[in-house]
């Protein structure tokens, strides 16, 4: 991590740390102040209570904002990681459900292309299933389908890779 990161880190932990003591001690003045008679005491400490608090609620608006951002850095590294390591022809995909990869799967296995009744005779689906999964497939880009006779053709649009 850099020297910045290093004391933005320390920053981070600092504030946390000290608003953390200053709610304790809020806390600890406003519970002993409760049985005194007194108002004035039991209103300055609810409004250091209240301060305390706020600052707690800074110091946690904080640290997700700060997370966000390092996972965005994240993410916008592991998209640069991709686009430098891949072919334009690759597709990495992460987001297949089991039925669309048992698809896409023997889709591969039969050199990319297969008719739809065949297809489903092979991965065990039901037409519906099939149908409605296939559609899906399409609109991620990953294969396309065309009329033959009575039948779809199928076919696998891009290599996938795992």
């Amino acid at each position: 991590m850099s020297h910045t990161g290093d004391r933005s880190k320390r920053l981070d932990i600092a504030l946390v740390a000290i608003s953390i003591v200053i709610l304790v001690g809020a806390l600890w003045i406003w519970i002993s102040a409760m049985p005194v008679a007194r108002e004035i005491v039991f209103l300055a400490t609810t409004i250091a209570l209240v301060i305390s608090l706020v600052l707690v609620l800074n110091v946690a608006i904080l640290v997700v904002l700060r997370l966000q951002r390092r996972v965005s850095d994240l993410e916008g590294m592991m998209v640069d990681s991709v686009t430098k390591d891949s072919s334009p022809e690759k597709i990495l995909v992460v987001t297949l459900t089991n039925t669309e990869r048992r698809i896409i799967n023997r889709l591969e296995e039969n050199g990319g292309q297969m008719a739809q009744d065949e297809l489903r005779r092979a991965t065990g689906l039901s037409k519906s299933t099939l149908s409605v999964t296939l559609s899906t497939l399409e609109r991620k880009s990953l294969i396309s389908r065309a009329e033959s006779g009575r039948t779809k053709i199928v076919t696998l649009e891009h290599n996938v890779s795992r």
